[in-house]
C-alpha cells in the first residue's frame, strides 16, 4: 500500500518560498552594508577614480521601472555603485547596482548569472534577479529561473590595482518576461530591457 503524499497547503508553499528568497537577501544585505555613500552627480570628475563602478569605459545601469517603482535608470560612473562575485561553485556570477532614484530613493539591483565567464559571451542565460526600494523596504525577486534572461555580450579580463582585486568586466542586457512580486505586499515590478557593464571580484585570499 502505498503513502499518500502529504498535500502542499499555501502555507507550506509560502514557507518554502520565503526560505529560499531569505537566503538570498541575507547575501544582498551584507553586500549593501559594504557599499558607501552615493556621490553627488555634481561632483564627478577625473578624481573620482576608485569609485565602484569607476570601470574604463565606466560601467553603467540604464533602463525602465514600471509598477510599484516607476523611473528610468541612466547610471554610470560615480552616479553608480557596482560590484559582484563568483558564486560559490564556481559555476556563476552575482552582479550587485545601486544608484538613485530622481527623488533620492536607493534602488539595488542583483543579477545573478549561471556559467563561468569564459563561457558567457553571446550564451542567452536564465537570470534570478532582486530590485531592492531601500526607502519603502521592499524586495522583488524572480525567485527561481525562467522569468529573466541575460544575454552577455563581452567579458573583459581586469588586472588587480590599488583598489580592487583582479575580476572581469561583464556587459550584457537583461530582459523579463513578466513582473517581479514583492515579498512583502501585493505589489510588483515591471523591468524594461536593461542594459548593464560591471564587475565581478576574483576572491584572491
Amino acid at each position: 500500500m502505498f503513502a499518500t503524499p502529504p498535500v502542499a497547503t499555501p502555507m507550506s508553499r509560502a514557507a518554502g518560498f520565503f526560505g529560499a528568497a531569505g537566503v538570498l537577501l541575507i547575501g544582498v544585505l551584507a553586500f549593501r552594508l559594504s557599499l558607501p555613500p552615493l556621490a553627488p552627480a555634481t561632483k564627478a570628475s577625473p578624481s573620482d577614480e576608485g569609485r565602484p563602478c569607476s570601470l574604463r569605459p565606466d560601467g553603467y545601469l540604464r533602463g525602465r521601472f514600471f509598477g510599484a517603482v516607476d523611473f528610468t535608470a541612466d547610471w554610470s560612473g560615480n552616479r553608480l555603485l557596482c560590484d559582484g562575485m563568483h558564486k560559490p561553485d564556481g559555476q556563476g556570477v552575482r552582479l550587485f547596482f545601486a544608484g538613485e532614484q530622481h527623488d533620492g530613493g536607493r534602488i539595488s539591483v542583483v543579477i545573478g548569472i549561471d556559467g563561468h565567464p569564459d563561457a558567457l559571451v553571446g550564451a542567452e542565460r536564465a537570470a534570478n534577479v532582486t530590485v531592492i526600494d531601500e526607502r519603502e523596504g521592499r524586495f522583488f525577486s524572480t525567485s527561481g529561473a525562467g522569468r529573466c534572461w541575460a544575454i552577455i555580450s563581452s567579458v573583459t579580463a581586469l588586472a588587480r590595482s590599488r583598489d580592487y582585486p583582479s575580476g572581469h568586466r561583464i556587459d550584457g542586457m537583461l530582459y523579463c518576461l513578466g513582473a517581479l512580486p514583492s515579498l512583502s505586499d501585493r505589489t510588483s515590478l515591471t523591468l524594461g530591457d536593461l542594459s548593464f557593464a560591471g564587475r565581478v571580484s576574483i576572491d584572491e585570499g
